[in-house]
């Protein structure tokens, strides 16, 4: 029969094997929330693989160096080849994951060689190996989850990739820990015992750990911090490019209006010089002179008519490029004539609101709509952008919408988005009682 001795190694063994899974478990989901890219069918082979490691190298004693490229190749080979990420853009999940799991082992070892130093029966030293090894595990599982949760946004960007080369030092610091601990030397105990655990060091590599730790999470929010400054400024040269656009058309309505006066002022001119050519019986001259005024008059004919000119130019060429992809669209467009929307922020909201739609029914394989209604209601403009949607789940927030939202702010007013059934809608309420003149 197994001697107690033995029946204590391999319970031991066992337990590591499953701390080990648990490990590997939170390493899964870590990766999948960092990158939001799901992959759970491969969930469990991800974990066996990472056990296989696990148990060759406690059965061959390899040395931590062996484990560790191995351990690496695992996590960059799933995030390339599983979940299809460019390499630039797997470094990040895999540094913090390497520098996470090499404070977790060297605490571990801190620890470890602090328990055998101690005067203690060698089943209470196990279970005392377990149970550190065990909340290490947890410690690490959790810390894991808080950095995907804190700043796995940030992480899906794709200016984050240029920004991932600031996450470097983290190699740095793997290699302090490793080589100043003797981490890749573990079944080495002289080697390793000739470095930090001479008499009263222990708590000096304790403080050592938690300083490198400290560092670690300062460079994880500076990183996070400037990624959130590029986004940030993105977002405010695409606002910027919004805006000159609005002036383009802006621009262009008061073009057209100059022309249209024109036009209408020269009217009367154009019915004499009819007259005369019919008068004279040049019905060859007349039917040219005609058609080629009919040509100016359709220039400048605008089909909707809001009764804000920059408003008419923006939503005809809109509505004629989205009819032109074979996009159906139904419009209800009623500006009152006390409307206090500024002519910019007007075609802002208009401008990115169909611009999201189109973009949405164009990936549609189907017969695709859009629905546009805007009209007063009370001391409220209400703005109504409604287009078939197949997909479901939470609409994100894109540049447009965020451009839109502070518009929206602007008049105090709201911003609501309705994704199902088919659909997706966005109303907008802007506020006019306080921005009315003489209020």
């Amino acid at each position: 029969m197994m001697e107690q001795g033995q029946m204590l190694s391999v319970g031991f063994y066992v337990w590591w094997l499953c701390v080990n899974s648990c490990l590997f478990l939170a390493e899964f989901c870590f990766i999948q929330n960092f990158t939001k890219v799901r992959a759970k069918k491969f969930m469990v082979p991800y974990v066996l693989l990472s056990d296989l490691l696990t148990l060759w190298v406690m059965y061959d004693q390899s040395g931590g160096v062996l484990r560790l490229l191995l351990h690496t190749g695992i996590i960059v080979c799933f995030t390339r080849f599983v979940l299809k990420l460019k390499w630039v853009a797997a470094v990040a999940p895999t540094l913090i994951i390497l520098t996470l799991f090499t404070f977790m082992e060297g605490f571990q070892t801190v620890l470890m060689r602090w328990l055998s130093e101690q005067t203690m029966e060698k089943r209470m030293g196990i279970v005392l190996q377990m149970l550190i090894s065990g909340m290490l595990v947890l410690m690490l599982a959790a810390i894991l989850r808080y950095v995907s949760k804190k700043y796995g946004d940030t992480g899906q960007q794709r200016i984050s990739s240029y920004l991932y080369t600031l996450l470097l030092p983290c190699i740095f610091i793997v290699w302090v820990i490793r080589s100043g601990l003797g981490l890749d030397m573990w079944m080495n105990s002289e080697a390793m015992g000739n470095r930090f655990f001479e008499e009263q060091s222990v708590l000096w590599a304790v403080a050592w750990l938690l300083g490198t730790c400290v560092i670690f999470f300062i460079i994880l929010k500076l990183v996070h911090k400037i990624i959130v400054l590029s986004i940030q400024e993105r977002e405010q040269k695409s606002l910027e490019d919004q805006v000159k656009k609005q002036r383009i058309y802006l621009a262009e309505a008061e073009k057209r209006n100059e022309h249209y006066r024109r036009f209408q002022h020269d009217i009367d001119n154009h019915f004499l010089v009819l007259t005369g050519l019919f008068r004279e019986k040049k019905y060859d001259e007349a039917r040219e002179y005609f058609e080629h005024l009919h040509d100016v008059s359709d220039r400048l004919l605008i089909g909707i008519k809001t009764g804000n000119p920059a408003a008419d130019i923006l939503l005809n060429e809109k509505i004629g490029f989205a009819k032109s992809n074979g996009i159906q669209v139904k419009y209800d467009v009623n500006l009152p004539s006390d409307c206090v929307v500024e002519n910019m922020d007007l075609c802002i909201i208009l401008a990115n609101a169909l611009d999201n739609a189109i973009q949405a029914c164009m990936k549609e394989n189907r017969q695709s709509e859009i629905s546009l209604i805007v009209r007063k209601r009370y001391h409220f403009l209400v703005i109504e952008i409604e287009n078939t949607n197949l997909k479901h789940g939470k609409p994100e927030y894109g540049t447009g919408l965020k451009n839109i939202k502070h518009t929206v702010e602007k008049y105090e007013g709201t911003m609501e988005i309705e994704s199902g059934g088919g659909t997706f809608r966005l109303t907008v309420l802007l506020c006019m009682k306080p921005f009315a003149k003489g209020e």
